[in-house]
């Protein structure tokens, strides 16, 4: 039996939940890509990239997205995903 390295069964039950959602983001992610016929063109770590680039910021209570880059733009609009607004607010 392996034991992980873990420290408590708390810890584990983190992990295992953890590793849970992750999976299940992959693969909402890869089924996203399966519908709009992209698997050979873009990979889920692709995705997860160039979406990683775009930022929230926060200024006391109001919120501002930075540029949204192009190539995130051009990637959700072929995703079919509605995740940034069309215009942005100062």
């Amino acid at each position: 039996m392996i034991r992980p390295i873990l420290s408590d069964e708390d810890a584990v039950r983190g992990y295992f939940f953890i590793s849970f959602i992750s999976l299940y983001l992959y693969y909402s992610i890869l089924n996203i890509l399966r519908r709009n016929d992209l698997v050979g063109k873009v990979s889920v770590n692709e995705v997860l990239l160039e979406l990683s680039k775009v930022y929230e910021i926060h200024f006391g209570k109001k919120k501002k997205i930075n540029e949204i880059p192009k190539r995130v733009t051009k990637l959700a609009e072929s995703l079919k995903l509605n995740i940034f607004p069309k215009k942005m607010g100062s």
